[in-house]
């Protein structure tokens, strides 16, 4: 018989092997150790209490991982994966299993679910958009090397300011519905920076970034998360290069790439394109259903 539990009904130990086990034979098998895994929990707000379990009898079989934050009063949900392992698979235990989960978010008054799939994974996407979701937008994984165009005389008309990724949380810079792991509540405080591009004291565009770098050496590589700007301002765009070509370190030659960058930023694509990013394999869907108004 198939019943569903929280996942804080089971060990650490257990909910991993149930994660190694419902990845098996995806596009993407998860190989990620015990200790990772329990940090993921942490680094990406993710929540044993809200994500779901689904049994046969007292065996775990499937599962879905889930994060709530709160924005603006608003309480935004993210699905951080779903899994069932292969014997359960083609069963149509999916449906089930994420309408269960969708049913655990509205319970706790969830106005927005989230998710990123695969483009490829074109039965996962289906599987969604059966169940309510909707895709909103594709997601860019983009990448560049060596040392790019620095133009100085567009650097010189803004002051750029580099703050850490908290203190961004919540705040105007940047939207507050985007993919969970690009928010600065999530993954880039993990040494993430926003670069801010001002004119007269106002805000006008700013970036995500985090960069790896080891204390009193060069630095290795940058990620952008996201990027903004006050499309009314005249130099609203240009305010934006400049916080780009800043915070990606246009001047340095070092490995950089995007991570879930949206494609509505329309913006600002064609300046990365034009100074040497390329797209990669993979890409991803970004998808929302709306729980409560």
């Amino acid at each position: 018989m198939i019943t569903f539990k929280t996942m804080e009904h089971l060990t650490f130990k257990e909910a991993h092997e149930l994660f190694i086990n419902g990845f098996e034979g995806y596009f993407t098998p998860m190989k990620m150790p015990l200790d990772a895994f329990i940090a993921r929990f942490g680094n990406d707000n993710l929540s044993a209490g809200i994500s779901i379990v689904m049994f046969d009898e007292d065996r775990p079989v499937g599962f879905v991982l889930q994060g709530i934050r709160e924005v603006n009063g608003e309480k935004i949900a993210w699905n951080g994966g779903t899994g069932i392992i292969p014997e359960y698979r083609g069963k149509k235990l999916g449906t089930i299993l994420i309408e269960k989960a969708l049913e655990l978010l509205s319970q706790q008054k969830v106005n927005i679910a989230t998710l990123e799939a695969l483009s490829i994974n074109q039965p996962a996407i289906k599987l969604y958009e059966k169940v309510g979701y909707k895709i909103i937008d594709t997601l860019h994984f983009w990448e560049a090397e060596g040392v790019l165009n620095y133009d100085e005389k567009i650097a010189s008309e803004f002051e750029l300011k580099r703050i850490p990724a908290l203190q961004a949380v919540n705040s105007i810079i940047f939207p507050a519905l985007v993919p969970w792991q690009v928010d600065p509540s999530i993954t880039p405080k993990a040494g993430g920076e926003a670069i801010i591009a001002m004119k007269d004291s106002e805000v006008l565009a700013a970036c995500l970034v985090r960069t790896k770098q080891k204390f009193g050496s060069e630095a290795e590589g940058v990620t952008l998360f996201q990027a903004s700007t006050n499309n009314e301002h005249p130099d609203g765009i240009r305010a934006l290069q400049a916080a780009l070509q800043e915070g990606l370190h246009f001047n340095r030659s070092i490995k950089r790439n995007t991570y879930n960058l949206e494609d509505k930023m329309q913006n600002f694509l064609p300046f990365l394109k034009n100074n040497g990013f390329k797209n990669t394999d993979i890409s991803q869907v970004f998808m929302t259903k709306q729980l409560m108004e």
